[in-house]
């Protein structure tokens, strides 16, 4: 991985699922999706798209699924205490998502508990706030998008237990404006970098970050990818704006709601 690379997965945790499904053969199968980590007040939680936690959902109560086990991969930054990732407990752990095309709203949340966080904060992960969120500036002109192409990662386990990642950084042009068709407006972006990926699968929920050339010491991270159109190397993201405003307004109804119990 470049220098690059390596600082802007200080966010980055990636979900990992192995599978088995009734009659497998071999070993289990196993699927990775990109993520962030993120505050909203005092809660933590891993960042994604909407989709993936639709597929993790599909998974769980898959009739022909007979074994699943999760786990968030936070060994991409600087800081690698351990090559094991923080087990998580699709089955009893909170999660939220929105999923909707029309609106232009793909993103859900996979909430941490307070041993999942620490374990987390001891590779270093920085997690993406709301005031940060809200501080960043017009005039971004380069991004980069970080991720785990399905191409190159694993379909199956290894004999030992091992599958294989590689994550992937593409630089992205932001696209001249197009009529929004959608209620809440999009990031959109050209792959910018030349790739031999046939698809950006597997990079849903990967941040996007946004820079300023003749400002490079000071980034933002302004989407999450969510879909893509291979024919004009063309990526669509959900901004993080959109999704801290409903957050936030989740996170601030939910703490009135508990004072008003008391």
């Amino acid at each position: 991985m470049t220098d690059v690379q390596t600082f802007f997965a200080r966010h980055f945790v990636a979900i990992s699922v192995n599978s088995r499904f009734r009659d497998d053969e071999g070993p289990d199968r196993f699927f990775a999706a990109s993520g962030l980590l993120i505050r909203i007040g005092d809660i933590l939680g891993i960042l994604t798209a909407g989709h993936v936690v639709e597929y993790l959902d599909e998974a769980l109560n898959h009739r022909d699924i007979i074994s699943l086990g999760c786990q968030l991969l936070d060994t991409f930054g600087e800081t690698k205490l351990s090559d094991l990732g923080v087990p998580y407990d699709l089955k009893n752990s909170p999660r939220l998502h929105f999923h909707n095309d029309e609106q232009g709203l793909d993103f859900g949340v996979l909430f941490l508990h307070e041993h999942q966080a620490r374990l987390i904060e001891k590779h270093n992960i920085v997690p993406l706030t709301y005031e940060a969120s809200r501080n960043e500036p017009a005039d971004l002109d380069v991004f980069f998008l970080l991720g785990l192409p399905s191409e190159l990662t694993s379909e199956r386990v290894s004999p030992s237990g091992n599958a294989t990642v590689a994550l992937t950084m593409l630089r992205l042009k932001k696209a001249e404006a197009e009529e929004q068709s959608t209620l809440f407006p999009r990031f959109i972006a050209t792959i910018d970098s030349q790739t031999s990926l046939e698809s950006l699968k597997g990079m849903s929920g990967g941040p996007i970050f946004g820079l300023n050339t003749e400002r490079s010491n000071k980034y933002w991270i302004v989407a999450i990818q969510s879909s893509w159109r291979k024919s004009e190397r063309k990526i669509f993201g959900c901004p993080v704006t959109h999704i801290y405003d409903i957050l936030n307004e989740l996170y601030e109804r939910a703490a009135s709601e508990l004072v008003e119990e008391r």
